[in-house]
């Protein structure tokens, strides 16, 4: 598929975001930490994808119920400074049943082979219920809140570990996250950038693949990208009789009184990125799903419009959005009937805090000392009908 204009750009992020090659370890190559006479070089170092943990994963009870309703990557609030990914985030809802498999791809300034091995040796995979206790250093978390001793459960936090003093400013890791296509609940993702060196401005990208639960999304300039499953309906969760009682209802096809509106379980993808930065934002959706959109970029810049494509029966919301001002859009699409509320449906709340022209580097390849980063517009919003592909995360 040729994705064209604003989707090549995008689609050549993702394929850097998420190409790792064959490799079973760092790329050394002759020469590369060779500093100019004067000293060693200090270089960018990316490790390759490693899986840290693959085990039991059960959705539901015996009973259909949900066990697990919340699952969180990446540290919501720092817990000092050891327990923090600084990198991408990517989410795939193609894994095995009852399965979770998590991996990670460390990353480091580093001088030589050893230093940077180093400081990949002291990251590690934190996965604990974070009900339990406040995230501190593995051995001082309870016993019974490991996630990996037994099924996972509940309430889990899969976040990045330094075990040692401090964490270095310029290391951490991406994590990949493989679920199974039947996890209908929450989904809350957190991740930040690496500034800390002007040349290699790492930003920490998302990408989400055949997505049914619900997302809560926190970033700064990283670029997120999300593709919901071709079947996703407007409550994800919701029993298939309560469904069908809300298509079939009396007062009409989704009535306010219907149980999934009432058990409030519509579906909802909420993403935003943090004051003051700027992220790009592409929701893929079915092209017939009964949505709402709130979709704006704060800054209030023409430079950063929101853009729908394909999207069928879309309604905008005068009252609320002005095509003369294109950087907020509200509406809705395919509003099952009129006894349906407006602004209901599966929810998408998009938000960017800036519009700005920001420096970006995705893989250390593209980084030099002696040269100026990159730069890219960033603050755009697009949800669309198709225009990610069938795999986002891998095949872009």
């Amino acid at each position: 598929m040729d994705h064209g204009g604003p989707f090549r750009s995008r689609a050549f992020a993702l394929l850097v975001l998420t190409s790792c090659g064959e490799c079973d370890g760092p790329s050394w190559e002759p020469g590369f930490f060779a500093g100019d006479g004067d000293g060693v070089v200090l270089h960018p170092v990316r490790d390759s994808w490693r899986v840290e943990y693959e085990g039991p994963f059960r959705v539901n009870d015996d009973d259909g119920l949900p066990r697990i309703f919340e699952l969180t990557i990446g540290t919501p609030n720092p817990y000092g400074d050891n327990f923090l990914n600084r990198g991408d985030v990517i989410v795939e809802f193609t894994g095995e049943p009852e399965t979770i498999e998590i991996e990670l791809r460390r990353f480091t300034f580093a001088g030589d082979e050893a230093a940077a091995q180093k400081t990949f040796d002291k990251l590690a995979l934190w996965a604990f219920d974070t009900s339990l206790a406040a995230p501190k250093r593995p051995t001082e978390m309870p016993a019974e809140s490991d996630c990996r001793d037994d099924a996972w459960h509940d309430g889990c936090g899969i976040y990045v570990y330094y075990d040692g003093l401090s964490q270095l400013e310029r290391a951490g890791a991406d994590i990949r996250v493989t679920l199974p296509p039947d996890y209908r609940q929450s989904l809350d993702i957190v991740t930040a950038d690496n500034l800390v060196e002007d040349t290699y401005p790492n930003r920490g990208d998302v990408c989400i693949a055949d997505i049914h639960a619900n997302a809560d999304l926190d970033v700064q300039g990283g670029a997120v990208f999300v593709k919901l499953a071709d079947d996703t309906g407007p409550a994800p969760s919701c029993p298939p009789e309560s469904i069908a009682a809300c298509e079939q209802h009396p007062d009409g096809a989704w009535a306010p009184s219907c149980p999934c509106a009432t058990q409030q379980q519509m579906g909802s993808i909420a993403i935003e990125s943090d004051k003051p930065f700027a992220t790009d934002i592409v929701v893929d959706v079915p092209p017939s799903l009964w949505m709402s959109v709130l979709a704006e970029n704060e800054a209030g810049d023409s430079a950063c419009p929101v853009t729908l494509v394909d999207l069928e029966n879309f309604v905008a919301d005068t009252t609320q959005s002005d095509p003369l001002r294109p950087w907020r859009i509200v509406g809705d699409a395919n509003r099952p009937s009129d006894a349906a509320l407006a602004g209901g449906g599966f929810a998408l709340q998009l938000t960017s805090a800036e519009c700005e022209i920001a420096a970006v580097i995705d893989d250390p390849d593209e980084w030099h000392e002696d040269r100026a980063p990159p730069i890219a517009a960033r603050g755009q919003i697009t949800v669309c009908a198709g225009c990610l592909g069938d795999s986002p995360c891998e095949d872009l």
